[in-house]
């Protein structure tokens, strides 16, 4: 289809461009994703966050976050501002490479500009602020869980753990209760 588009010197848009893209990640083939990414430049159109989200998204799912930090530094050369998706992808590459503060400066980067935390990125980036024992930070992302983010289990273990450790016995009957009325514990 591209050939053909080529042949009638038709232009083809960054939506044809994203399809090849991804086709080619999704078959494994995310080198040749990325020389369709410069080919995008080339012909000039102007690449979009889905572009560069899909090739953050493979190094992730590949753990090679030298690759994911140039992708993120060629997406702001190239003026295409991060998405919520752009951000949620770094922020759990970072948690996963244990680069906290970075995770950290993204995540109030991403409040900022006005994006919200996925689901996934937040239980991230607590259990690597756990794991690191910035409990800080950590604790005041749980918090959050009132403005509807819904922790995972092992967060709730976590904190409920950190709880009796301190004898704080109201916090963690209150803790165990919220995590038994989410369904997070299996009724004994």
């Amino acid at each position: 289809m591209l050939w053909v588009m080529l042949d009638l010197k038709l232009q083809p848009t960054i939506v044809a461009f994203n399809v090849l893209m991804i086709g080619f990640c999704l078959s494994g083939m995310v080198e040749d994703g990325e020389r369709v990414t410069k080919w995008i430049f080339k012909k000039g159109t102007r690449p979009n966050a889905t572009t560069f989200n899909f090739l953050l998204k493979q190094y992730y799912i590949r753990n090679n976050m030298c690759v994911i930090t140039e992708i993120y530094k060629k997406m702001y050369a190239q003026g295409v501002i991060p998405d919520n998706n752009s951000y949620n992808i770094l922020i759990k590459g970072r948690c996963k490479g244990r680069n906290m503060k970075d995770a950290w400066f993204l995540h109030k980067e991403m409040v900022e500009t006005g994006f919200s935390l996925t689901a996934t990125s937040y239980n991230a980036l607590i259990k690597a602020f756990c794991k690191k024992k910035i409990f800080v930070e950590a604790k005041k992302l749980f918090e959050m869980r009132t403005q509807g983010f819904v922790a995972k289990k092992e967060i709730y273990d976590i904190y409920v753990d950190a709880n009796y450790e301190e004898r704080k016995w109201e916090n963690t009957v209150e803790l165990c209760d919220e995590a038994i009325v989410k369904c997070l514990l299996k009724r004994t």
